[in-house]
C-alpha cells in the first residue's frame, strides 16, 4: 500500500474511532427495557477497527472488547452488562457478527 493511501484509510480509521467510542458509550447507557443502539454492531466495528489497525502495524493502547472497557475505563460492570446485551442481541441480529 503506498504512503497515500495508508495516509488515507489511517484519517478514515481515526474518524471511525470517535464514532465506535460514542456507539459503545450509548450502548452501555441505552435502555435495558427497549434499546435504541446495537451492541452487536459496535462489537463488530471494535473487533475489525482492531485488526484493521494491528494490519496496518497500529500500536493501540486495548487488543479485544475487555481490554477497550478497561482503557476507557468502564466500570466492570458496565462490560457484563454490554456483553449481556450483545449476546441477547445475536438471536435477532440479521447480518455478520464477528
Amino acid at each position: 500500500m503506498d504512503y497515500k493511501t495508508k495516509e488515507k484509510l489511517m484519517y478514515l480509521l481515526k474518524f471511525m474511532d470517535y464514532n465506535i467510542d460514542d456507539l459503545v458509550y450509548n450502548v452501555v447507557n441505552d435502555s435495558k427495557d427497549d434499546p435504541h443502539y446495537s451492541a452487536v454492531t459496535a462489537s463488530n466495528l471494535l473487533k475489525c477497527y482492531i485488526e484493521v489497525m494491528d494490519y496496518l502495524g497500529e500500536e493501540l493502547p486495548y487488543r479485544d472488547m475487555r481490554s477497550y472497557f478497561e482503557y476507557n475505563r468502564f466500570d466492570i460492570k458496565d462490560f457484563e452488562n454490554f456483553e449481556k446485551s450483545r449476546l441477547n442481541e445475536t438471536t435477532y441480529y440479521n447480518g455478520i457478527i464477528y
